[in-house]
């Protein structure tokens, strides 16, 4: 079928975009499913390549130089700790290495981690920043309420599909990014002309 934002698609370029009008309005695929008549399979299908091109959209524009180059070095399992530093207004999360070390005192042994703004230790919920937050806070407050801001609205966007499975939690995370650093109103155009530029499958 003629898609030109799917390679080798089986639905028309009408109804793709309708799905992507659907997944920029931040609903969940059981919604999306519903509202388009697609099947559930062929929408999470569809989602997840979406999530993909968003991701590498990401890292591509993000304000790392280290960047990931394979959507296969990233994770399939679960995650302990993540990074986020912020610059210029755009905050990026970035997967720690498996080898990071955290102190008793939440000092972080591993020099690259020190890049990071902040790092997450996921089962304890809690911000370990790399600068004395409170120096921090005398210098760059806006960096503090940016990473603390993205970091409020990720969980709260994770929480709403109740449950996400540990392969898929980081491309959720790199789409809450996405949305929080690019203009809500704009979504659905540019995530059209990112996947345009590089089509899906």
């Amino acid at each position: 079928m003629d898609n030109k934002y799917v390679n080798r698609s089986k639905i028309s370029e009408a109804k793709f975009r309708e799905l992507v009008k659907l997944f920029s309005l931040d609903l969940t695929a059981t919604q999306i499913a519903k509202l388009s008549g697609l099947n559930r399979n062929t929408v999470n299908r569809y989602i997840k390549g979406i999530r993909k091109r968003l991701a590498e959209y990401c890292e591509i524009t993000g304000p790392i130089s280290d960047r990931v180059k394979s959507l296969r070095q990233w994770p399939d399992g679960e995650l302990r700790y993540l990074g986020i530093i912020e610059k210029e207004g755009i905050v990026c999360v970035r997967l720690m290495d498996a080898n990071t070390k955290i102190g008793d005192k939440n000092d972080v042994r591993d020099l690259k981690s020190k890049e990071m703004d902040v790092i997450i230790d996921l089962k304890k919920d809690q911000k370990i920043w790399i600068e004395d937050r409170t120096r921090l806070q005398k210098n760059n407050r806006s960096k503090i309420n940016r990473i603390d801001g993205f970091w409020g609205y990720a969980k709260s966007r994770l929480e709403k599909f109740k449950g996400i499975h540990s392969h898929t939690y980081f491309l959720h995370l790199k789409e809450s990014e996405f949305r929080y650093n690019n203009n809500q109103d704009e979504l659905y155009h540019l995530i059209l002309k990112i996947i345009r530029k590089h089509p899906l499958f």
